[in-house]
């Protein structure tokens, strides 16, 4: 990064955690990270504020990926009760170029651009260079996005894939009844969080009577792979068979040749679980369509790979891209 690069203030804004950094919106690096704890701040731009404080400029671009929903020249918080404008980033920073995107999208948007690097293979497959490809964070809160391929860009496709449905199945001998009464809607976010391994946990652990040894998810995740606790060993591969079936789903949905990405602090703190075989075995079990979802590759985002950062750069780059003005040939009057 030099003084003549392109530059701009990135941030993502996620349940748990700010990071922000100084980023390179060409060649993708990031500078002067920090990552803030998002209990800390009482609106969004106080943490943006309190970040100024550290660096010797602020660039004249910002841009901004938040868990939530972006609509217009605002966007509201899914996890928080906050409201973000362009006019407050504006005001806060003096940038004259603001970008706001949804960080499960900004996160699909950068997966080409993730090196091997970057990413864990977990199931091996034949990747199809300009495939599509889908992503499932999970962590504070669950998220679903996909990179379909138009023409010859990306165009990242983020809805609310995280409040769909879940359903457990019959044969996985699980009761959820204490902490989702019957008639509840029951959604991913409620599954693939760290709650939802505290929730089934406790379950486990009551329908075979064993005591509660593990309080928090980290704990319960350390102790399921160390074998000290089977509980919490049958809750990681739960967890994992019911990883495997959605993220299937999502790759048959989006047609996911291109690999199918898993990301967040529940997917890091679980890998070992996830490569036991209990995933796979889900994740391929398609019927008519095994063979087709046994081609595709699934990778693990590192938490070093800063991809919701660079998803917002690659936001600011398209952003500035679309508000330049279109090139029009001179015309020559005949001689």
């Amino acid at each position: 990064m030099t003084e003549h690069s392109r530059q701009a203030l990135v941030g993502a804004f996620g349940a748990t955690y700010i990071s922000l950094a100084i980023a390179d919106i060409d060649e993708l690096s990031v500078s002067s990270f920090a990552l803030l704890n998002t209990a800390d701040f009482e609106r969004p731009m106080q943490a943006v504020e309190r970040y100024l404080t550290s660096i010797p400029r602020c660039p004249n671009k910002v841009s901004i990926a938040l868990a939530g929903e972006v609509e217009g020249d605002g966007a509201t918080f899914t996890h928080r009760d906050w409201t973000l404008t362009r006019n407050d980033v504006r005001a806060a920073t003096g940038a004259d170029h603001v970008c706001l995107i949804n960080d499960i999208e900004a996160t699909a948007l950068a997966l080409p651009n993730l090196s091997a690097y970057d990413v864990q293979e977990l199931i091996p497959g034949k990747a199809r260079p300009y495939g599509n490809k889908a992503v499932l964070m999970a962590g504070a809160a669950a998220g679903i996005a996909g990179l379909v391929r138009v023409g010859d860009s990306w165009m990242p496709v983020a809805g609310e894939g995280g409040f769909m449905r879940f359903a457990p199945a019959a044969a996985d001998g699980v009761d959820l009844g204490d902490t989702f009464p019957p008639g509840s809607y029951l959604s991913c976010n409620d599954i693939f969080t760290g709650k939802g391994l505290v929730a089934l946990y406790r379950a486990l652990a009551t329908a075979e009577k064993a005591p509660v040894a593990a309080a928090g998810a980290r704990q319960i995740a350390a102790a399921g792979l160390s074998g000290k606790d089977p509980v919490a060993a049958r809750s990681l591969q739960v967890i994992a068979t019911w990883l495997g079936r959605v993220a299937g789903d999502i790759a048959l949905l989006y047609g996911a040749r291109g690999g199918l990405y898993l990301g967040g602090g529940m997917i890091a703190n679980t890998i070992p679980a996830l490569q036991t075989g209990h995933f796979r075995e889900a994740f391929e079990h398609r019927g008519l369509r095994s063979d087709y979802i046994s081609k595709v590759p699934v990778y693990v985002i590192k938490t070093a790979a800063d991809a919701g950062l660079r998803g917002a750069a690659l936001a600011m780059a398209r952003s500035l891209q679309a508000a330049a003005p279109a090139h029009r040939p001179v015309s020559r009057a005949a001689s």
